[in-house]
């Protein structure tokens, strides 16, 4: 992990966002109730919330996985001291944008939350001189990893 302390020349952009819909419930004939959503939602963004930007490694990627597993950003903070100092933070803005840069060349993984208690996930491959954009997308917690998508069988 120590090519990710090093100064470079590539810069990461991106923004966070979820649509959040208003929902209304109607009966069914069993009891129950049937809820549906109701006009086009809001935005929610990462505005505010810390934006984390660690460097992929056998060491982070436990530490990532837990983060979205248990849908919460203290990974680093709590559960490794010795991966704390390679994370690089920055704050989202107003906008739901954020932006990283001076990266070395690599992996890496943007970790932030949107709204609260959803947390997005974005591998990103960083190459000298480049810009690289990405737009971070709370998905369901389910499957338990974040790599993989949902698979109902």
């Amino acid at each position: 992990m120590s090519w990710s302390t090093k100064e470079g020349t590539a810069t990461i952009t991106g923004s966070a966002s979820k649509r959040v819909f208003d929902h209304q419930s109607v009966p069914n004939l069993h009891g129950g109730l049937i809820q549906y959503a109701v006009g086009k939602g809001h935005e929610l963004t990462c505005a505010g919330y810390d934006v984390q930007l660690l460097p992929q490694s056998p060491a982070s990627d436990p530490v990532v996985d837990n983060m979205f597993r248990y849908n919460t950003m203290t990974g680093p903070k709590v559960d490794s001291a010795a991966l704390a100092p390679f994370v690089r933070h920055a704050t989202c803005g107003a906008d739901g944008e954020f932006a990283f840069s001076r990266l070395p060349a690599g992996v890496w993984y943007a970790v932030t939350e949107i709204g609260a208690m959803n947390i997005a996930v974005k591998e990103i491959r960083t190459q000298p001189d480049q810009t690289t954009s990405v737009i971070l997308q709370h998905r369901w917690n389910y499957p338990p990893s974040w790599r993989h998508g949902p698979s109902l069988w």
